[in-house]
């Protein structure tokens, strides 16, 4: 609202500064103190017939100005530190692991915006930390779901491995599934580690010259062995792009991406990859002929743990968007799906060609 009124909790109520507030509730209380001293004088003097002299008279008068006065200002005094005080009980609630604790906004018609303030931040902060300690919670269950599944699996098949009668062959391919199933374990807690790592980093520290286009090159080289099993091909359209960074991060970024377009396409489709120079960005686009992702799923997609596909689940632990997204944010750049199911998925990415700065571009649509 307009001026010094705000609507809270669908009610208006008139909001001043604490300095304007205290220095008319003091101005209007030495008013109101004074008038009724005076009053009271008066009444006394003609009521009573005491006939006070003047000196006595204002001597009279300023003590009882002073003693209402510290009544009334003690009261208010109440209406400035309520605010303070609901806080600081929230504040230990909170401090005792309760991130549900809320402080309701004063009900009076005047408030104190500096209090009004204090209130509405802190009921932001406690939303904020009651989210987090949501997703750290599911953050653990998850974990703790990811690695009982592998490990349940290496356990029951070396039980079998330890029993008598089995063939050389029976001997061998439950070997092999324990085998599958401790890398999966080893991948898991590597994408953890690097998770950790990259949300401990504020800053990225290295700043070299990347070739972008020979760094997405090498990357489907290195992927070659799971795409030439599919018989999947890559069409490429990379010109020259050059951008400053840390080397190690990007290429981490197109393994994870081509990975994926790779996991979700099937045999014998084609994977596109282009780029292009922006203003004072690059665009890179990698588009798949996959299975691509439901529109009610898309919003998800970069969510840890998370899984569009559930027949994929033994391929992945949904680390790897996730990866993706927090890199992109330490260079300064964007991400962005597009996706129809049926028809594949494109991956648009945008980054700053200085990484110690924020790509403004937005991603082109088509």
């Amino acid at each position: 609202m307009i001026g010094p009124w705000r609507q809270i909790a669908g009610k208006n109520h008139f909001i001043l500064p604490l300095r304007l507030y205290h220095s008319l509730s003091t101005l209007l209380t030495l008013g109101f103190c004074c008038g009724v001293s005076s009053i009271l004088v008066t009444l006394l003097n003609n009521l009573a017939g005491l006939e006070l002299e003047l000196f006595t008279a204002l001597i009279i008068c300023s003590l009882m100005t002073v003693v209402m006065g510290a009544l009334i200002l003690a009261w208010e005094a109440g209406l400035y530190i309520r605010p303070a005080q609901a806080v600081m009980e929230a504040t230990r609630q909170v401090s005792q692991g309760d991130f549900r604790v809320r402080v309701p906004m004063p009900e009076t018609f005047l408030g104190i915006e500096e209090g009004v303030t204090l209130i509405e931040n802190f009921n932001r902060m406690a939303k904020e930390l009651e989210s987090i300690d949501h997703l750290q919670k599911g953050f653990t269950g998850s974990v703790s779901h990811e690695f009982k599944t592998p490990l349940s699996s290496i356990v029951g098949f070396s039980e079998i491995l330890l029993e008598d009668g089995l063939s050389e062959e029976e001997r061998r391919e439950y070997t092999g599934l324990v085998h599958e199933e401790a890398l999966r374990l080893s991948r898991l807690a590597e994408n953890l580690l690097r998770l950790s790592r990259l949300d401990a980093q504020a800053i990225v520290m290295r700043h070299e010259t990347i070739g972008v286009d020979e760094q997405l090159r090498q990357c489907v080289i290195l992927l070659a062995e799971r795409w030439e099993a599919k018989q999947i091909s890559f069409v490429m359209d990379l010109p020259a792009l050059n951008i400053m960074g840390d080397a190690d991060l990007t290429k981490q970024v197109w393994l994870n991406l081509i990975d994926n377009a790779v996991k979700y396409t099937e045999a014998g489709r084609t994977i596109h990859i282009s780029g292009q120079l922006r203003q004072d960005c690059i665009c890179v686009r990698i588009r798949d002929e996959g299975i691509g992702i439901p529109a009610e799923k898309l919003s998800h997609i970069f969510d840890r743990f998370y899984q569009c596909d559930e027949s994929h689940k033994e391929k992945g632990h949904g680390l790897g968007l996730s990866i993706v997204k927090r890199i992109l944010e330490l260079l300064g750049g964007r991400i962005v799906c597009h996706s129809q199911l049926g028809q594949g998925t494109e991956m648009l990415v945008a980054l700053p060609v200085d990484s110690s700065k924020v790509c403004l571009v937005q991603i082109p649509e088509e």
